[in-house]
């Protein structure tokens, strides 16, 4: 009996020990599934901490607002795929997407650990004309921090002294 009970023991503590030192060894977050290996569409853009999914970029122009979110829905408006590698400590690569009336390139780097996220060299092939692809243009150009993982990726960028956040979703979810 009491060999059967430290059998016991012994394969368990030899089956969990590799579990719970990989659960606990790396607080970072995988850059590489997160970003990379999809296309993201946006899905929205709000204040950092407002539940609300848009914010009132529009005013009392309700025929914008609802031109703009007719024009988020459409395939292939919205969208950024990024690619990259682990480059001294921290992912970059280049990515490339699409608003509404122009397409853009740009370079890109995050930061596992703190979750700061930098994009530069942005070319636009035109600039945006509806008001929130207008917001898009300017968060993609201005990011500095991201939240999420493989499912959700959120974007944060200032406008002034306003934090907002652009969500996406994979494409084919």
């Amino acid at each position: 009996m009491k060999r059967h009970l430290i059998f016991i023991i012994g394969v368990t503590l030899f089956v969990l020990t590799p579990l719970l030192i990989s659960g606990c060894s790396n607080d970072e977050d995988d850059v590489k599934v997160i970003f990379t290996g999809k296309t993201w569409k946006m899905t929205y853009i709000s204040r950092e901490g407002d539940p609300k999914p848009y914010v009132n970029f529009w005013g009392e122009d309700r025929e914008a607002e609802k031109k703009s979110i007719e024009l988020q829905k459409l395939n292939g408006n919205y969208e950024v795929e990024f690619a990259g590698a682990k480059i001294d400590g921290a992912f970059s690569g280049s990515f490339s997407g699409k608003g509404v009336d122009s397409s853009f390139t740009g370079t890109w780097r995050a930061d596992a650990k703190n979750r700061a996220m930098s994009t530069y060299d942005m070319k636009w092939d035109k600039d945006e004309t509806d008001v929130l692809a207008k917001q898009f243009q300017k968060g993609m150009n201005t990011a500095f921090k991201y939240s999420g993982d493989s499912n959700s990726l959120y974007i944060y960028y200032k406008d002034g002294e306003v934090t907002y956040v652009i969500a996406l979703l994979p494409k084919n979810r």
